[in-house]
Parts: C-alpha cells; structure tokens; sequence
C-alpha cells in the first residue's frame, strides 16, 4: 500500500526492487551495488542471503553472512565499459603522471577527499535539517552547484569530524574517519620519517557538484592556492 496515495503499491519485478535500492524510497546504502545485477544474479544472492541469516540466528556466526556479502559487494563494484549517464557532464581529459620534485620523506603531503568531511563548526553541503531521503530527491541540483571546500587543520582532533556525504555508506567512516580521511595515520607517517610533513591545512569537499565548472573554474584555482601553501604533493581519497 502506498503511503502517499492510499492505493495498493505497483508489483516489482526483483530487477526494479534491486534499483530501489539506490537513490529511491527504499534506499540503502549497504546493498545499493545491487541496482545493476542482473535478475538471475539476484535471485541466487537473495536465496543465499536469506539462507545466511537464518544460518546466523541458528549459530550466532556472523562470518559466512559477512563473507556472502563482501564477496558480493566486490563483484557489484567490478568496474565495467558501460558509462554512467550522469557523469557524462565532461569528458575527462588525459592528465599526463607527474613526479615528485623531491624525495617523500622530505615532502609537504596534504591531504584532499571528495568525501564532504567536515569540521563539526563548520557549515554543512547541506541544510542541516534536510533529512538523507530529502537530500537523495535533491540530488540532481548538485550538479548544479559550485564547488566549496572545507579547510582541516593538521592538528585537527578526529573527534571533531563529521561525515556527511549522501551518496555513499558512510557508516565505516562514522566509526573511524580515517579509513576516508586518514589524518591519524598521516600524522604517524610524519612522526615515523616516511613522509617529510603532512600540510598545515588539508581539504574536503562535497563530490556531488558540477563536474565542468569544477574542472574549468574551480580546481585551477584550489591548484594554485595548495601550491602556493607549500604543498608538494596531495593523497586524495574518494567520496
């Protein structure tokens, strides 16, 4: 039954429940690599799934259910030839590899992520009672937007961050930020030797933005401000 209309809600074949899954009402972030499966695929993963959790209530093991679904979640993200629509908004430029300068233990590291990291005193990408199923119908105007970025200092405690991409499951990043934004552990590199220094400041942003003009418009001007703050290379983590 439709909650919005009262009227019984139209059948799913399993192909249109699984693309549910991802940016739509019944979203969820853990099985969203399933919107591309095809329907046999998912047939069996569901047979399996539902034969793992009983297996789990029966035992208390969670390992065979966890094993079923990273294993899944590896052929779901399998990169393919086929590209998305939506990131079609430019096309990429071939960027020829560039070289440090200078040895990495003597090298000014910051760190960049997409991953919409963000000190808990500074603004949001998004209002901050905008619930995620509010965010997800918006999606789309993301692109429409200009880029803006968050500055973290090196010193930042991790305690003061907060996660706050929609897009993605951030769960894993709740619990430890620096699986996404590892400033503990480049912080580790520098104490060790390994890295000359990781930068004063380092930078994230929201990646739902408009592809152009962050290309066109925006990165140049990120570019010369990173270089100019004495940055010899930046580790970039996606979001």
């Amino acid at each position: 039954m439709s909650q919005e209309t009262g009227q019984p809600a139209p059948e799913l074949t399993l192909r249109e429940f699984a693309k549910t899954l991802y940016h739509n009402k019944r979203y969820n972030n853990y099985f969203k690599f399933l919107k591309d499966f095809p329907e046999e695929k998912l047939d069996l993963f569901f047979q399996e799934l539902l034969k793992q959790v009983g297996h789990t209530i029966d035992t208390g093991d969670t390992s065979q259910l966890t094993r079923l679904v990273q294993h899944t979640q590896v052929e779901g993200y399998k990169p393919t030839e086929q590209v998305q629509a939506k990131r079609s908004q430019t096309a990429p430029q071939a960027v020829p590899l560039a070289t440090l300068s200078k040895p990495l233990n003597q090298s000014n590291i910051a760190l960049f992520t997409t991953a919409a990291i963000r000190k808990s005193n500074q603004p949001n990408w998004y209002p901050a009672e905008q619930t995620y199923d509010e965010a997800v119908k918006d999606v789309m105007s993301s692109f429409e937007r200009f880029a803006t970025w968050r500055i973290i200092e090196k010193d930042t405690p991790v305690s003061d961050l907060e996660v706050t991409h929609v897009a993605f499951d951030i769960t894993a990043a709740q619990q430890d930020v620096n699986v996404i934004f590892p400033l503990e552990r480049f912080r580790e590199l520098e104490k060790a030797g390994f890295i000359g220094k990781l930068a004063d400041l380092n930078y994230s942003m929201q990646g739902l933005t408009n592809l152009q003009r962050l290309e066109q418009e925006i990165a140049p001007q990120w570019a010369q401000e990173i270089k100019a703050a004495g940055v010899d290379a930046v580790f970039l983590t996606p979001g």
